[in-house]
C-alpha cells in the first residue's frame, strides 16, 4: 500500500507566551538623597518587595509538595508544529467535573496567594469547565492544554491511543471535550478502557492533517491507575451458539485491527484509526431468521474494563450495527486471552398486532414552532408518552433542550419528537416500526435517541411536501445472551502495534 505523504508543518511558527516564562514584577521606586548617589527604596516599595518574597517562597514551597510522582502529569511537549502541549490532569474516577485555570503549573500555584493588585495585571483569566457522565463504570479522564501564539490557531489534535510496556495498543478516543481561549485550546479526552496488566501507560496524541491524515504528535507516559494482578479468562472457541428461549445465534466473526471503514481509516498503515468487528447469525426453530439485530453489545475483561460502544442503527460509517453485524472505533488489544460479550437483541419485523402502537396523524409544525403532543400508549407494563414535535432548529423546552436537540447535518431539515417511556426500560424495548407522511410516502429516521433511557428522541426528516407525520411504534421484550471469545487478531504490521514493534 502506498504510505501517505509525509505531514507538512504549517507556514507559521508557534512560541509560548511571554508571560508564562516571567515572574511577576514591580518596579522599584527610586530617589536619590542630597550628596548620594545610590537608591533608596520607599516603605511602600519595601513592603510590596517582601510581600513578593513571601509569596514566591510560598508557592515553590506548595510546588515542591504538590509533585507527586504521576509520571508525566504536569509535563509540556514541544510539537511539530510549534505549538506545546501540556499533560494537565490524569483522573480514574467514575465521574469528573473540570474547571479550569489558564497559565502554567507554577503560576496556578501562585494564583491563590497572589495580593488582585498582582493577580489582575499578571495572570489571564481564562477559566471554564466540562464534566465527564458515566454508565457507572470508571473511566480515565486526561485533560490537555495546546497552547501557540500563531494568529488564527487552532489545535489539530483529534484522537487519542493508550499503550502499556507490553505494546498493546487501543485507539481510545476519537474525539474530546473541548474549550477555546485564544492561543489556547484545553481537550478533556475520556478513556473508557485502557490495558491494565502493566505499572505504566503510555498516552499517544494523533493531529489530524488536512488530507484526513494523521501524524503521531507528542506521547507521555503515566503511573497505570489500575495496575494489579488479575487472574486470566479462557476463550470459549467460536462460531459458538447461543439460546435465548426459541432464538440461536451464532458468533460467528469477530476480529480486532481492521481499517476502519470509510474516511475514517484514512492514513498510513502505523496510524490509522483501527476497529473491531463481530458477525452474529439468527436462527428460530432451526430455520435461519434475518428479522433480529443487535441493539445493544457490552465490552469486558479480566481486569475490570467494562463499557459499550454508542451503535448507530441507520448509518454505517463509525460506530453501527445492521442485522448482525457490529463495527465500533477502537481495536481490542491481544494481551487479553478472552472478552465477554453481554449482548442484547431485539426484532427488527414480525411484530404481533398488540405490540404495535399506530399514533394519530401529526401535523408538522411551522418553522420555529413547537407542538405539545398528549398521545399515550400502554403495553406489556411500559408506558410511552409522547410529549412535542419541534420544527427544524426548534429546542424543546427543560431537560428536553439537549437530549431532543440535532447536532448532525442538515439541521434544516431534521424534526425532533420527545418522548417519554415509564418505567424505565429493563427488559423491554421501544423501536419504531415505520413512519409515513400524508401520502403513504416513507419518512427516514434519522435517530433514535437515548433508548436506553425514560426520556428519549426521534429525529426525523420528511420530503418536502410532507405535511403529517403517521408513525407506528413497536414494543417487545429483548433477548440477552453472554459470550466468551478471543478475536482473530489481523497482521500485526497493519494493526495495532507501535510504530517500530510487532508482536509474534
Amino acid at each position: 500500500m502506498k504510505r501517505a505523504e509525509a505531514f507538512r508543518l504549517p507556514q507559521f511558527v508557534c512560541a509560548s507566551a511571554s508571560w508564562e516564562r516571567q515572574l511577576p514584577h514591580r518596579a522599584l521606586a527610586i530617589r536619590r538623597r542630597s550628596g548620594i548617589g545610590s537608591p533608596v527604596h520607599s516603605t511602600k516599595s519595601k513592603v510590596a518587595l517582601v510581600a513578593c518574597g513571601v509569596i514566591l517562597l510560598a508557592a515553590a514551597v506548595l510546588f515542591l509538595l504538590n509533585r507527586t510522582p504521576g509520571g508525566d502529569i504536569g509535563a509540556v511537549r514541544r510539537l511539530a508544529d510549534g505549538s506545546t502541549l501540556e499533560l494537565r490532569q490524569v483522573i480514574f474516577t467514575n465521574a469528573y467535573q473540570y474547571s479550569h485555570r489558564g497559565g502554567n503549573r507554577f503560576l496556578r500555584f501562585i494564583e491563590p496567594i497572589t495580593p488582585p493588585f498582582i493577580r489582575n495585571r499578571f495572570f489571564p483569566s481564562r477559566t471554564g469547565g466540562f464534566g465527564f457522565g458515566t454508565e457507572g463504570n470508571t473511566n480515565l479522564i486526561v485533560v490537555t492544554v495546546n497552547r501557540c501564539s500563531a494568529p488564527n490557531w487552532w489545535s489539530s489534535l483529534a484522537r487519542l491511543r493508550v499503550f502499556d510496556e507490553q505494546g498493546d495498543v487501543y485507539d481510545a478516543r476519537w474525539g474530546a471535550h473541548t474549550m477555546g481561549f485564544p492561543g489556547e485550546v484545553v481537550h478533556g479526552w475520556q478513556i473508557r478502557a485502557f490495558p491494565r496488566r502493566s505499572k505504566t501507560v503510555g498516552l499517544r496524541f494523533l493531529a489530524q492533517n488536512s488530507d484526513g491524515s494523521w501524524t503521531n504528535a507528542s506521547e507521555f507516559t503515566i503511573r497505570n491507575p489500575a495496575y494489579a494482578a488479575y487472574p486470566r479468562w479462557t476463550p470459549e472457541p467460536w462460531p459458538s451458539t447461543k439460546s435465548a428461549g426459541d432464538l440461536a445465534v451464532t458468533l460467528r466473526e469477530f476480529q480486532s485491527g481492521g481499517r476502519m471503514s470509510g474516511h475514517g481509516g484514512q492514513g498510513n498503515e502505523q496510524t490509522a484509526a483501527r476497529k473491531t468487528r463481530l458477525v452474529f447469525a439468527f436462527a428460530n426453530e432451526g430455520r435461519s431468521v434475518e428479522n433480529w439485530r443487535v441493539q445493544k453489545l457490552t465490552i469486558s475483561d479480566a481486569t475490570g474494563n467494562r463499557w459499550f460502544p454508542y451503535l448507530d442503527f441507520v448509518k454505517q460509517e463509525f460506530d453501527w450495527t445492521t442485522n448482525g453485524t457490529v463495527e465500533f472505533f477502537g481495536a481490542l488489544w491481544p494481551g487479553e486471552n478472552a472478552w465477554r460479550l453481554d449482548v442484547e437483541f431485539v426484532r427488527t419485523g414480525g411484530f404481533s398486532p398488540d405490540e404495535l402502537w399506530d399514533v394519530p396523524p401529526i401535523r408538522l409544525p411551522a418553522a420555529g414552532l413547537l407542538t405539545d403532543l398528549t398521545n399515550s400508549w400502554h403495553h406489556d407494563g411500559v408506558t410511552v408518552q409522547l410529549v412535542a414535535l419541534a420544527s427544524p432548529t426548534t429546542d424543546h423546552p427543560g431537560g428536553f433542550k439537549w437530549i431532543a436537540k440535532w447536532w448532525g447535518e442538515e439541521k434544516n431539515m431534521v424534526y425532533s419528537l420527545a418522548l417519554k417511556v415509564s418505567p424505565e426500560l429493563k427488559d423491554h424495548r421501544l423501536s419504531v416500526a415505520r413512519v409515513l407522511d400524508q401520502e403513504g410516502r416513507e419518512v427516514e429516521v434519522v435517530q433514535h435517541g437515548n433508548q436506553d433511557y425514560a426520556e428519549q428522541a426521534l429525529f426525523l426528516k420528511p420530503g418536502e411536501t410532507a405535511r403529517e407525520l403517521k408513525l407506528t411504534f413497536a414494543m417487545q421484550r429483548s433477548r440477552f445472551l453472554q459470550f466468551l471469545a478471543r478475536p482473530e487478531f489481523v497482521a500485526a504490521s497493519v494493526t495495532n502495534a507501535p510504530t517500530g514493534q510487532s508482536r509474534d
